[in-house]
């Protein structure tokens, strides 16, 4: 019996980056150049200070690179460091299959099996390919049962993602990428109950490192069960107990790429997801009928269950419970017209005038969106503003910028990447950065794209 573990690795190996689509190439450009922005936003945070002091060799004499810092290490390390930095700030991209963020968890692994091999950007785009479409289907076998009990996908299925990409980048024949899906299993861990942490940026830099190690130890020979994934007791039955039938999700590898249908979601706005949708709706309503601070009296926000769940900080008090606040974000929005990574800066957070609107400010579950609309990850927003004319002003958003069925540009995806980008490299380095990732898939060595992501 041929097991789901072995018709993922079957995939993975045949996977011909020559044979992709352009238009999948194009997404997974994009992809690259999304999450490079995001680990540039995180360079400077305290969970990377705190890691790259802590667990990372900064003697100089390693093999990869560290985004946004001066120093070399060592492949796993790298790996780690580069996986928290892409989700520190929660600016990286999600995906409405994973229930997650799916490319911080995969591209540093990647990345660092790449460095070591001087991969071409087209072998790196096509390894990435491979995370991404593990990631969608383990998604689709065990979302949204999942999410609901508590596991943090982006954690315990982004480690599987960040294995098929190492063993993709490493050439791993099928046997060992059988293997190294199997250990993956076994690393798979990470509660959403650490978010608004530095923890939850850690599940990330987990997950890619252990990716990157699993894909190392099979190809040095480590085993694993075949059956992991499928089995009774295994990992769907242990994950997502009460799960649907899985044994057909192998085939929706490749069928279509996720990257182009449904597509992945971008973030425009560094902080939790759920937050996006009603900061959409201040910014709408701030242009359209001219809101400032001063003329409101009052804001209500109606969100789903699991939405007000991962927003649990009324009354914030440091930058990382700002990005998990509802109430912060929607009342900076307002205040300052747009919610950007200055808006997150430490001496940002205490602006008088957003702690004003903040204490005029309600989020609460929508009877609306208390139904079948609770168990989705759109996370749709309904606001509505009181006026001290007299007037209520509504707006209803139901995908956010970003969502596939409400898209961002790759304008201001470059956007997105000069500003991350130029808090921690001079603005040559980034515009040469930019040129490369826009022509990534005919860049022969991935180290010379690197080399400009370090600081001069």
């Amino acid at each position: 019996m041929t097991t789901l573990v072995s018709r993922m690795a079957a995939w993975i190996t045949t996977l011909d980056g020559r044979a992709l689509p352009a238009a999948v190439v194009e997404k997974l450009r994009l992809a690259v150049l999304d999450t490079l922005a995001a680990m540039l936003s995180g360079v400077h945070e305290e969970i990377t200070r705190h890691a790259v002091g802590t667990l990372v060799d900064g003697s100089g004499g390693g093999e990869a690179t560290v985004i946004g810092h001066r120093l070399r290490t060592g492949l796993g390390p790298a790996a780690l460091a580069n996986g928290i930095m892409g989700h520190a700030c929660d600016y990286d991209d999600n995906s409405w299959t994973l229930w997650g963020h799916p490319t911080a968890p995969a591209l540093p692994a990647v990345l660092a099996a790449a460095e070591r091999r001087r991969l071409s950007g087209l072998d790196v785009l096509t390894a990435l390919a491979a995370a991404l479409e593990v990631e969608k289907a383990l998604g689709i076998g065990c979302q949204p049962l999942h999410y609901s009990i508590g596991w943090h996908p982006t954690a315990t299925l982004g480690v599987f993602g960040a294995t098929a990409g190492a063993a993709k980048a490493l050439g791993l024949d099928h046997d060992r990428v059988q293997m190294a899906l199997g250990i993956a299993a076994s690393r798979s861990a990470g509660l959403r109950l650490n978010s608004g942490t530095m923890t939850k940026a850690l599940h990330v830099g987990f997950a890619a490192r252990d990716g990157l190690e699993a894909a190392f130890l099979a190809g040095a020979g480590a085993t694993s069960n075949p059956r992991v994934l499928d089995a009774p007791r295994g990992f769907f039955d242990a994950y997502a107990p009460g799960h649907g039938a899985v044994a057909g999700i192998a085939e929706s590898l490749g069928n279509p790429y996720e990257v182009v249908d449904p597509g992945l979601s971008p973030k425009l706005y560094p902080s939790c997801g759920e937050t996006h949708a009603g900061v959409d709706a201040i910014l709408e309503l701030r242009v359209e009928h001219g809101l400032e601070p001063d003329t409101v009296k009052r804001i209500r926000c109606g969100i789903t269950p699991f939405a007000l769940g991962n927003l649990p900080h009324r009354n914030p008090q440091t930058p990382l419970q700002c990005k998990f606040s509802a109430h912060y974000c929607m009342a900076t929005a307002l205040v300052k017209g747009r919610l950007g990574m200055a808006e997150f800066d430490p001496e940002a957070i205490d602006n008088t005038r957003v702690r004003d609107v903040m204490a005029r400010t309600e989020v609460f579950v929508h009877p609306e969106l208390s139904g079948d609309a609770a168990a989705t990850f759109s996370t749709p927003a309904f606001v509505e503003v009181e006026t001290s004319d007299g007037r209520t002003l509504e707006k209803r958003v139901i995908e956010m910028r970003g969502h596939p069925a409400n898209p961002v540009t790759a304008a201001e995806l470059e956007a997105k990447f000069v500003e991350c980008g130029e808090r921690v490299l001079d603005n040559a380095q980034v515009r040469r950065a930019l040129a490369l990732i826009e022509d990534m898939e005919n860049l022969t060595d991935i180290g010379a794209l690197l080399r400009e992501l370090v600081p001069a």
